[in-house]
């Protein structure tokens, strides 16, 4: 999977919607997204990145999930988080 970055320009915007990742992140389908999204929930370090005030609208803060990306780059298998 290939995934390009597309950089917002003039935004002040902290967190977006499941629709606004997949334009920012070019190549991410939303079945990705959702898996990740479902880890995302499940760690601690990451938890506070995604919220669900209701069962279909889901708003993902989008530094948190730049630095979930990273974390998962970087060999997240040797992190072990109890």
């Amino acid at each position: 999977m290939k995934i390009k970055y597309v950089p917002v320009e003039n935004s002040n915007a902290l967190f977006g919607t499941k629709k606004s990742m997949l334009i920012r992140y070019e190549g991410l389908n939303i079945y990705t997204l959702n898996r990740w999204l479902s880890e995302m929930r499940a760690n601690k370090q990451f938890r506070a990145g995604v919220i669900n005030p209701t069962h279909k609208l889901v708003f993902i803060n989008f530094k948190t999930f730049e630095e979930f990306l990273y974390w998962k780059q970087h060999g997240y298998s040797r992190i072990k988080v109890k």
